[in-house]
C-alpha cells in the first residue's frame, strides 16, 4: 500500500477555484484502478492550508494516476492557484 501526502497553501482569493479543481480531480481519481482513497483536508484554523491524502494499492497504480489527463490538467490549473510542498510518499510499515 502506498500513501501520499501533499500539503499546499492557497491565497484566499483562489480558494474557491482551487477547491473546485480538487473536487473534479477527486471524483475522477476515485474511479481509477488501484485508488483506495483520495481526500482533500483543510486545516481547521486556516482553511487556505490544504493537505491531499491519497492511498494506492501499488506504486504502479500511483504512477498510472500521474499520467491521466485529469491529473495533468488539474496540476496545470492548480499551479497558478497554490503553492505546494513536495509530495511525501510512504509505504505501509505494518
Amino acid at each position: 500500500m502506498i500513501s501520499v501526502l501533499v500539503g499546499c497553501s492557497v491565497a484566499p482569493g483562489n480558494l474557491e477555484e482551487a477547491l473546485r479543481v480538487y473536487r473534479e480531480l477527486a471524483a475522477a481519481t476515485l474511479k481509477e484502478p488501484g485508488c483506495v482513497s483520495y481526500e482533500l483536508l483543510q486545516l481547521r484554523d486556516d482553511p487556505c492550508e490544504l493537505m491531499l491524502a491519497e492511498r494506492w494499492l501499488s506504486q504502479e497504480h500511483l504512477d498510472a494516476h500521474t499520467r491521466t489527463d485529469h491529473f495533468i490538467e488539474a496540476m496545470q490549473k492548480l499551479e497558478t492557484l497554490e503553492t505546494a510542498a513536495p509530495a511525501l510518499i510512504y509505504t505501509s510499515a505494518v
